[in-house]
């Protein structure tokens, strides 16, 4: 049995302090040198995907499959989804092609194993799908101590959740590229109709700030 299961989160709720500041600033300079843009916008989309899907699975928290038991905390962190893949995404060397691979791959590992994501597992399921997808999909990534440091769990149980989910997946990394596309165009979708509503609640702002004005 894992000696994992009553860990939680170390440091999701402080700033990056724990990793060595010579660190940060290799992981500043080389994303400076490389010119890395953070896919912000695709990182929205998603987060905010997720959180809906973890939302409507709230009912579900109770009849929680055994086999994501490792990947499961008590106590949900308060950083919310969005704020710990910007944080992620800001300090690792990650671009958009990978970022769509971790939707993928969670994707995946569910559809599997008949499991549904909520708040209690899907801070784990992250950082594992994430630095999978980095490994997997580019070419220089950082030791694990570090990601283990930026995700707020031990080194040990990084390891041990990272092997866990290639077991759960049946280490299916490899994506088609039709699929791939479907992805990223399905994303894109989204990111038009979250655009679209907030042109129109900005006419509907600005015709009743006229009415107002008006009268």
């Amino acid at each position: 049995m894992s000696d994992t299961e009553e860990t939680e989160y170390l440091s999701l709720n402080s700033s990056i302090s724990n990793i060595p500041k010579k660190d940060i600033l290799l992981l500043n300079q080389e994303k400076e040198k490389e010119k890395i843009l953070i896919p912000i916008k695709s990182i929205e989309i998603i987060s905010d995907l997720l959180n809906n899907i973890c939302e409507e699975n709230k009912i579900k928290n109770e009849v929680q499959n055994i086999k994501i038991k490792p990947f499961t905390t008590k106590n949900i962190p308060s950083m919310s989804i969005k704020d710990y893949l910007l944080r992620l995404s800001q300090y690792t060397k990650i671009n958009e092609s990978t970022i769509i691979l971790i939707l993928i791959y969670l994707d995946r590992i569910c559809k599997i194993n008949n499991f549904h994501i909520t708040f209690n597992n899907i801070y784990k399921l992250i950082i594992c799908s994430m630095i999978i997808a980095i490994k997997y999909n580019e070419d220089n990534f950082y030791s694990s101590e570090i990601y283990a440091k930026l995700g707020g769990v031990t080194l040990k149980e990084l390891n041990y959740l990272e092997f866990q989910f290639l077991i759960l997946i049946k280490f299916s990394l490899f994506v088609e590229k039709d699929l791939f596309d479907k992805y990223y165009h399905n994303l894109m979708s989204l990111n038009e109709d979250n655009k679209n509503e907030n042109d129109e609640e900005y006419e509907e702002d600005s015709e009743e700030s006229n009415d107002e004005n008006n009268n």
